[in-house]
């Protein structure tokens, strides 16, 4: 474990003040509503995210730059707000099971630390060196949109794209921009917001949500951090190599705001001991809706992930509600559900009407795999599509994976974990679906652009549980049946099967603690360190730099020249050359702008850039050429070896940037490894 702590040692304060960044303000906010120091840890980076839109849309109106004095200055208030109604207002009763043991409360901060730790050591080891930029599809657009928002001072989610405010104003949700943008290096910054969004909010969200599905199994609390280190698909997919950060913020999210909504069904069903009062409900109400708003502040597909997997749990706990209902208050109950139905066919209508949603609806995707190759990546978590890599049997997160499909059964006789095994059951079909090929179905996961990598997730934190579920009914079971064959005066009287926790260890409880960590422990290394090299790998896919110039976004070296030569260059340079090659790195990493901004629709619909895309090169006997450049206003040309990256191939996807008469019309800045910065004389 020492060979990755100076790689968190020299970024250790932005390390610090991310956590600071994601936790304090929503904790804060939280605390005076009483819902217990673990709830409102895990719900707080959810709170978080709200304040956090509200505070860019009041530094907005006020006409104030985003960053950290104005975000002080506007959370602040905010924070004070639930301080002030928690003098009057406050939950009776924490949202957490209390009565805990010390012995239950340091299992659960001990599995929760242990398996952050071994998410977080996977995640450093594969970023490298955190100032190095990731040169994934999504991440050159965040990158930049960061640098933008500390451009404009505008983090609202109208204000971020089209970078430069090039165009009409869309919406692109900005929590996680609206977080990581406080911060003066936004590389740094960026990469470990992964760290600190995959291993931690993850688990911790994790470990509370076990606790409002199986409260009586504390164990579960301890264990699904542990088993939910094992998958690939979250953080490491999700967040590095597909680089979703924004989406991947909102996938962390969703456990604990999952987890407050479950317990607010169960406590309306009367599920609960006791019966609570009206504000009770609303306070817990109000909990649950904060943090459902700042899912959608951080990406709004969230908010169909909550609605997979509340359902099942609303059905429970809603039908045998209803039907007291029509028994005791047929009238009443009869006007609430015609209520509940209009309501459910206007929000029907309000999202089938939106032209954005259709968009996202209607996205193409390729098909990544078919069954039985789908199932095998849903069930088994595989690290690679079997189309690109054919998978051995150490690619399987085979134990896990059995172990969930296991849990699943199991859960047909435990109440409370039965609407998560159809949850599971949903999310293991969407990705089907979502994989290929094209059906009358595959609509269904628009929601999620299609897109398997933003679904697998799910499939992990509902999985991990499960197999919780499986090991610790197993366990109890076996050491049960140990206990029944040691002499009865090993036992204490006060063994029981049920009730409340012994004061002091017992024989069965300590055969049950010592067989939990044995299975975690042997599960860790019969899959070699929860597929420690494939986790690695996977997390560093964006981060390796080829050493041929002109392969890759960046090659070996490059993200040092560009820093040094924008460096040399005024404020006022405007770069242009192949996005796929470089070109696009010079905003994130010098502030200087460029002609593109983005590797998906790098043209914009825009004709000049456009025309020099396929044609920059004939900028000597082509006076369109020079029209072009200054329309979008170039004064800098960056040109590197020819090669490729994600599929574009330079001479044939971007030919106007090569072989570029640079002996008149330019004069050379910087040049290193065949790649060079030119001032741009030709079109003065």
């Amino acid at each position: 474990m020492h060979l990755w702590l100076p790689g968190l040692a020299s970024p250790a304060l932005t390390t610090v003040l991310l956590l600071a960044a994601f936790f304090l303000p929503g904790t804060l906010a939280l605390l005076p509503l009483k819902p217990g120091w673990p709830a409102a840890i895990a719900l707080g980076p959810a709170v978080t995210l709200l304040l956090y839109m509200a505070g860019t849309l009041a530094a907005d109106a006020l006409n104030l730059p985003w960053n950290p004095a104005t975000a002080v200055g506007v959370v602040a208030p905010l924070i004070l707000i639930p301080w002030l109604i928690g003098r009057r207002f406050r939950l009776r009763s924490t949202l957490v099971p209390s009565g805990l043991t010390t012995a239950t409360k340091i299992a659960v901060a001990a599995g929760v630390t242990i398996g952050s730790a071994v998410t977080c050591r996977a995640l450093l080891r594969g970023i490298g060196n955190p100032s190095t930029a990731s040169q994934g599809w999504d991440p050159v657009f965040h990158l930049n949109a960061l640098r933008w928002i500390q451009e404009s001072g505008n983090a609202t989610p109208w204000g971020i794209a089209p970078i430069f405010g090039a165009g009409r104003p869309t919406y692109y949700p900005s929590g996680w921009h609206s977080a990581v943008a406080l911060f003066p290096d936004v590389t740094e910054a960026a990469n470990l917001s992964s760290v600190i969004i995959g291993g931690i909010i993850w688990p911790v969200g994790l470990a509370f949500l076990a606790a409002m599905i199986l409260p009586r199994h504390p164990a579960a609390w301890a264990v699904t951090p542990l088993l939910a280190a094992s998958f690939i698909s979250f953080p490491s997919a999700q967040l590095l190599r597909s680089g979703q950060w924004p989406n991947g913020l909102a996938t962390a999210l969703v456990p604990a705001t999952v987890a407050v909504a479950i317990l607010l069904l169960r406590r309306l069903a009367g599920g609960e001991r006791g019966q609570s009062p009206r504000t009770e409900f609303v306070l817990l109400g109000a909990v649950c809706a904060a943090a459902l708003a700042g899912c959608v502040a951080a990406h709004p597909s969230s908010v169909f992930a909550v609605a997979v997997i509340v359902l099942p749990f609303a059905v429970a706990v809603g039908v045998p509600f209803f039907l007291r209902g029509l028994r005791r208050r047929p009238w009443i109950t009869g006007a609430a559900t015609g209520v509940a139905v209009i309501a459910a066919v206007l929000a029907y209508s309000s999202l089938a009407g939106s032209k954005l949603l259709a968009g996202v609806m209607a996205y193409r995707r390729q098909v990544r795999a078919e069954i039985p190759d789908s199932l095998n990546l849903a069930l088994f978590d595989l690290p690679q599509f079997p189309a690109v890599h054919a998978p051995s049997p150490d690619d399987f997160n085979l134990l896990v994976g059995l172990l969930a499909i296991l849990g699943a059964a199991v859960a047909v006789f435990v109440k409370d974990a039965r609407p998560l095994a159809v949850a599971w059951l949903a999310f293991v079909a969407l990705y089907v679906l979502a994989a290929g090929p094209e059906n009358g179905l595959r609509w269904l996961t628009g929601f999620w652009y299609k897109d398997t990598q933003r679904i697998a997730p799910f499939i992990a934190m509902a999985g991990s549980i499960l197999a919780t579920l499986a090991i610790i009914v197993l366990i109890k079971a076996l050491t049960r049946a140990a206990s029944g064959m040691l002499p009865s005066r090993m036992l204490p009287p006060s063994t029981l099967p049920s009730g409340p926790a012994p004061r002091r260890w017992d024989t069965q409880s300590v055969l049950f603690a010592g067989c939990v960590m044995a299975v975690i422990a042997a599960i860790y290394l019969g899959s070699a360190g929860y597929r420690s090299a494939d986790r690695v790998a996977v997390a560093g896919h964006n981060y390796i730099t080829s050493g041929r110039p002109g392969h890759g976004v960046l090659s070996a070296g490059e993200q040092h020249f560009i820093q040094q030569a924008g460096a040399m260059l005024p404020a006022d340079a405007v770069v242009i050359g192949d996005p796929f090659n470089g070109e696009t790195y010079f905003y994130a990493l010098t502030g200087r702008h460029v002609v593109y901004t983005q590797l998906g629709s790098p043209t914009s619909s825009s004709a000049a850039k456009e025309l020099l895309r396929t044609g920059f090169s004939r900028l000597h006997t082509d006076t369109s050429i020079c029209a072009a450049v200054r329309k979008v206003g170039a004064t800098h040309f960056y040109q590197d070896v020819a090669g490729g990256s994600h599929g574009s191939a330079s001479l044939k996807t971007w030919p106007g940037f090569y072989n570029v008469s640079t002996e008149r019309g330019f004069e050379q800045i910087a040049a290193a490894d065949g790649r060079a910065l030119y001032r741009i004389t030709a079109c003065r």
